[in-house]
């Protein structure tokens, strides 16, 4: 994908459908030699917030304290591009998504971060980065293999559970009926 010259651009609500609900993504920066550096980043389903500026989508995700080493904040103030890739295993989406990257410590940013829909976070947040869309591209998903969460497979066997619950009182309802009639 040619990100050259791009101005800006606005995700799909697909998309950004699937980066609010992300866990976790994958970020390539620019190390001062020139090679990609990926690295995982995670945190609660939300961590990653959505937003249109001027028609243009922005990314903004916090800075957990880490490492120590820095890399991320250290390869973006050398060179501020960045692809970030995100997957949804249980759907078997992804998108990547090219943009222009910095970090801050606005006090302000940092505590719209920490809110979350239904939680708060409340591990360090050192900084929060900030991306500007240029590019995205949602392609294939044939070689995502499905994965789900702990939660989500909780939800299933729990509609399993009761059904097996409503079917063992139904029996239990009429062996007591088969009882009843066999005393009559």
């Amino acid at each position: 994908m040619d990100t050259s010259g791009a101005s800006g651009s606005e995700l799909d609500p697909r998309d950004m459908k699937l980066i609010r609900q992300a866990r976790m993504f994958m970020m390539s920066t620019v190390t001062g030699t020139g090679w990609p550096y990926v690295q995982h980043k995670g945190g609660p389903a939300g961590f990653v917030k959505v937003r249109t500026v001027g028609g243009r989508s922005q990314l903004m995700f916090p800075d957990f304290a880490g490492n120590r080493q820095f890399v991320t904040a250290g390869n973006l103030d050398r060179d501020d591009r960045v692809c970030l890739f995100f997957v949804d295993f249980t759907t078997r989406s992804r998108v990547k998504v090219f943009g222009y990257a910095h970090t801050t410590e606005d006090p302000e940013i940092i505590e719209q971060l920490r809110d979350l829909k239904d939680a708060r976070i409340t591990s360090v947040i050192e900084r929060a980065v900030v991306v500007d869309v240029v590019a995205s591209d949602a392609n294939c998903s044939k070689q995502i293999t499905p994965r789900w969460t702990r939660e989500e497979v909780e939800e299933r066997i729990d509609l399993y559970r009761k059904d097996i619950a409503e079917r063992d009182a139904r029996i239990a309802e009429l062996e007591a009926q088969l009882a009843e009639a066999g005393r009559g």
